[in-house]
């Protein structure tokens, strides 16, 4: 038996270092909204210069969007009520709506909107996402009348109206001109003015950014009046604050799911899931080995157990995957595909018939992207799936820092050429940019195919929706029947757990960040 000073030692010794890593939660939560989150990205609260993470994840709630895409992928009116392309495809115009309201009580205009898409999101300093593309892509920006605003572009550029919506990133915001010129950019990263449902009040660096609701909010006035979010970078701790009422609100992660349910909190899930998949780097180069036969490719595809993965390691939160990096609301996205089946039998015939009887050595990099967790128990599984047909692998940990310029080097870098990595993302509204980034020969980043890039240059020259959306089809069916990589699983993997004092969380698809829907929380009764 422990004595009473032993216990209270053991008591202080487990206790009090919690006590210390969670942050300063305000006292006095009434009617405040309690969020830990898990990043801040930069923690800068001007959003034309600052990554998506710190855009949607720090100042988020400060914003609308001309347009919105629902959960199910349909885009839906914003600050604009209507959009209409030009007849040769290279503009676009917007009515804006009337009486929406910056936080300084001016009114959303059109010179507003040309403010933002020509100088806020095209100055030198700016350095959001799409910079590069706003960049080149908008050549002008006409003001038509006091809320209608034409947008003249380089070349035909059909989904822009998508690209102005909440899922892509922060561009399609509309920045108060009369504000910055008054005060600067720097005075409006101190005290950042948008038109959405919450307005700034503080920004505590490293601990906490807090907002004030927005009582006659154009679309959706807050339930709550403040928002405060706290960085919590431990997820062990933000589980914690959730437990003892510190929070209303927290990101946790698929390992913590089985826990805060069974302690009666609520699972929130972003609409958009994210890609879990294993990449086979440089499969068509003549240096790549065994992985540049497709026989092997398919072997490696059907030693894997999917829906086992999911039911287990990913807790039923998702379902197996067919392709990748593509989200089943982006456009192109091929419903009609299948998962491979897990079949190792074949497998193991299938590489005897590839000369590889006894199996063969590769690679397998377990790095974390995407919020995804669970990346190096997902490397352990698929080694051990790997193993039973005879493929040897070594996993190598690593971090993303110290990986990407492996794979952005052109050739890839021979370290990685012919090797597997763990990867996550989720999938971009138009499926023909993931066609760019991940599979073209000539794409900037992972270069995984070379017999798509055709497909690909015509998916982004369409002049239409439904004409991308075609030769985004077209180019995963190839993708599909090479095996060019090892999809896992579509997961439902960046989630929100939340108490009894907090009801009707409904979440758009905001990639991956919960803080621009926290306007729809409602105090429970």
């Amino acid at each position: 038996m422990l004595n009473a000073s032993k216990r209270l030692l053991l008591l202080l010794v487990l206790v009090l270092p919690l006590a210390l890593a969670a942050p300063a939660v305000a006292a006095d939560s009434g009617k405040t909204l309690r969020y830990a989150a898990g990043s801040f990205g930069e923690e800068s609260m001007d959003p034309t210069r600052t990554s998506i993470s710190a855009s949607l994840g720090l100042v988020g709630p400060l914003w609308d969007w001309l347009t919105e895409v629902d959960a199910g992928g349909k885009l839906t009116p914003g600050l604009a009520l209507s959009w209409k392309p030009g007849a040769d495809g290279k503009s676009w115009t917007f009515k804006l709506r009337p009486g929406v309201k910056f936080h300084d009580g001016s009114e959303m205009t059109a010179e507003d909107a040309q403010f933002t898409l020509m100088e806020g999101f095209r100055r030198p300093k700016a350095k959001s996402s799409r910079v590069r593309q706003f960049r080149k892509g908008i050549e002008e920006v006409q003001v038509i009348d006091r809320h209608t605003v034409k947008i003249v572009t380089a070349r035909p550029w059909p989904t822009f109206p998508y690209d102005m919506s909440n899922q892509p990133g922060i561009e399609g915001i509309v920045l108060p001109k009369a504000y910055i010129e008054k005060v600067g950019w720097d005075g409006f990263a101190q005290k950042p003015v948008g038109t959405g449902a919450w307005k700034f009040v503080k920004h505590e660096v490293g601990n906490f950014v807090e907002f004030e609701a927005v009582k006659d909010h154009w679309r959706m006035s807050p339930r709550f009046d403040r928002l405060r979010a706290v960085l919590v970078p431990e997820a062990s701790t933000r589980v914690a604050m959730l437990k003892t009422g510190q929070v209303d609100v927290a990101r946790i992660s698929l390992d913590e799911v089985q826990d805060v349910s069974k302690a009666g909190f609520k699972i929130a899930e972003d609409p958009q899931p994210t890609s879990v998949r294993i990449h086979l780097y440089a499969t068509y180069y003549d240096k790549a080995g065994p992985v540049k036969d497709v026989r092997v490719r398919q072997a490696l595809n059907l030693a894997i157990d999917k829906v086992e993965i999911v039911q287990t390691l990913l807790h039923g939160k998702g379902k197996p995957a067919a392709v990748f990096p593509i989200s089943p609301i982006s456009i192109g996205y091929p419903a009609d595909l299948k998962p491979y089946p897990h079949d190792p039998a074949k497998a193991r015939k299938l590489l005897a018939e590839a000369g590889y009887p006894n199996g063969f050595s590769i690679k397998l990099f377990a790095l974390p992207t995407a919020g995804f967790t669970q990346y190096r128990q997902l490397a352990e599984i698929v080694a051990g799936y790997w193993e039973v047909i005879g493929v040897k692998t070594s996993i190598v940990p690593t971090d993303i820092g110290a990986f990407r310029p492996l794979y952005i080097a052109n050739p890839q870098s021979p370290k990685i050429v012919g090797q597997a990595g763990t990867f996550a993302t989720t999938g971009r509204l138009n499926g023909a940019d993931d066609l760019r980034i991940w599979w073209s020969a000539s794409g900037r980043i992972i270069k995984m195919a070379d017999n798509v890039d055709d497909l690909a240059r015509k998916a982004a020259g369409e002049a239409t929706i439904d004409g991308i959306a075609a030769q985004v089809t077209k180019a995963y069916e190839v993708l599909h029947r090479d095996y060019r990589g090892v999809p896992i699983a579509d997961v439902k993997g960046i989630l929100w757990a939340y108490g009894n004092g907090v009801t009707g969380i409904r979440l758009r698809p905001h990639r991956g960040y919960i803080e621009p829907s926290l306007v729809t929380a409602t105090p429970a009764k």
